[in-house]
Order: C-alpha cells, then sequence, then structure tokens
C-alpha cells in the first residue's frame, strides 16, 4: 500500500469519518445508520478504502463486513514519524523526506539502508563536481590529477608504468595517449622506454608536476574538505573506522575485485 493511496483515500471528509467510526467490523447497514449518508454512498466510500489497502471485508451470511487493517495505521504512522524527523533536520534534507514513502510501497526492504545510498550519491556527486573545479584552476582536468596523484603517491622517483597504475591504483583512464602527452607537453610528466618491458613506456613525474600538486594539497582543497572540518574529531574519526570496513564489503559484493576508477 502507498502512502499517496493511503492520504488520498482519507482525504474525503465522508470517507475518513466511516473510517474513524470502524472501531469494531461492521456492516454497511450499521455504518449508513451512523451516518447521514446513503447507504449507496457508504458502499463508495468502503469499496475506495477496501482498494487503498485500509479495510478489509469479508463475507458473513448475506452481508460483508468491514474492519480496519492494522498495518495500514503503522505506515501512516511511520511516514508521519519520517516527517516529523524532517522538520527537526529542516527543510533542506530533501533525502529524509523519502523515507517514509519507501517504509510504506516497500516493507522489506531496509529504507533506511537506501537513504544512506543517496546520500554517498549526492556526496559523490559534489566531491567529483568540486574536484574538477580545483583541477581547473590549475589547468587541469580531474582526470590529469588523478593520474599525477597517483605517480605521487608512489613515493619518490615517483614513476611507473600505465598497467602498474591501474593495477594499483585501480585507475582506467580513457584517452591515456593523448591525456600523457598533454601532460608531458606541460612539463608535468616525462615518459621514456621501460627498460624491462620495451613495449611499455615508463611515466615519471616531474619537478613541475609534483610542485602543482603540492599546491594543490595545500591551498586548492574543495568545499567538502572544509564541511569535514566542521565535524568534530570524533565524528571523523567514526566516519574513518566505517568507512574503510564498508568499502571491504562492496568489495567482497563485487566478488573481492574493485572496479576500475573510471574518471573522465
Amino acid at each position: 500500500m502507498s502512502v499517496d493511496a493511503l492520504l488520498a483515500a482519507l482525504a474525503d471528509p465522508a470517507r475518513r469519518g466511516l473510517f474513524e467510526s470502524l472501531t469494531e467490523p461492521a456492516s454497511v447497514s450499521d455504518l449508513a445508520s451512523r451516518h447521514p449518508i446513503t447507504r449507496g454512498a457508504v458502499s463508495q466510500h468502503l469499496k475506495v478504502l477496501v482498494e487503498a489497502g485500509l479495510v478489509d471485508v469479508r463475507p458473513q451470511g448475506r452481508m460483508r463486513i468491514y474492519s480496519r487493517r492494522p498495518e495500514s495505521l503503522r505506515a501512516l504512522a511511520q511516514y508521519a514519524i519520517a516527517m516529523d524527523k524532517v522538520s527537526e533536520a529542516g527543510p533542506q534534507d530533501a533525502i529524509a523526506s523519502e523515507l517514509g514513502k519507501w517504509q510504506a510501497e516497500a516493507p522489506n526492504i531496509d529504507y533506511g539502508v537506501l537513504a544512506l545510498m543517496m546520500y554517498f550519491t549526492q556526496i559523490g556527486h559534489h566531491v567529483v563536481s568540486s574536484s574538477e573545479a580545483v583541477a581547473e584552476r590549475a589547468g587541469l582536468s580531474f582526470a590529469d590529477v588523478a593520474l599525477l596523484g597517483a605517480l605521487r603517491r608512489l613515493g619518490p622517483p615517483y614513476e611507473s608504468t600505465s598497467s602498474r597504475l591501474a593495477r594499483t591504483f585501480w585507475i582506467s583512464l580513457p584517452g591515456m595517449t593523448k591525456r600523457l602527452g598533454r601532460l608531458e607537453a606541460a612539463g608535468l610528466l616525462i615518459r621514456s622506454v621501460d627498460a624491462d618491458d620495451r613495449r611499455s613506456a615508463l611515466l615519471r613525474l616531474t619537478d613541475k608536476g609534483l610542485s602543482v600538486l603540492r599546491d594543490l594539497v595545500a591551498n586548492q582543497q574543495p568545499a567538502e574538505y572544509h564541511a569535514l572540518l566542521q565535524l568534530s574529531a570524533a565524528e571523523r574519526e567514526q566516519l574513518s573506522s566505517l568507512l574503510p570496513r564498508l568499502l571491504d564489503l562492496i568489495d567482497a559484493q563485487h566478488g573481492q575485485r574493485r572496479p576500475a576508477y573510471r574518471v573522465r
């Protein structure tokens, strides 16, 4: 039963009055005697309530007996609780406003987990957008910075083959040859023949490339960095302990193989 259907069924005052009067099972005649509407109108309203999942009906001799469905009230109560949480959190929390609807639409699903996934998606969008903006200020793309940063994380002498970068940092960059040529032309890395495999190019970060990365890290942190600083040290520590564990569990769901990290 959907929250929309429940609310729509109860929007009519006469129909809502019938529902409220079903404190115990009753027939159409019983209900018509209590309300200033015809038996036909009572029957039509009960039909809507039954279709919405608010009321059950069962035959009893030549009559049909109607009664409330307790689980329908629980769905409405859960929706009201979710809306109360939204009011406490503030109107900007659009994700939380969907929690009650998820619970009513699919009660077998943990809607709290779905909400977390929605939060991760929105946070990820912000992180990528901000990182692109920071990279652009240095005349680079997010993909360029990801590649240079992977070389930096290897430590001195900051060199590797592209295949090793892919294995070590799960990076799979489209248009690799053209990207490497542009970074080399900018003086941020150099390419040479790999002595161990002459078919592969050895990539090495230049002093200029290292300087650009250091400036980005020291002076060009995105908005999300400053947002995280607004959390307490204990809150950041909690995230730092939970997120690696979550990443391990997600890796396991993907068959222990983390997919290549693709940036455009």
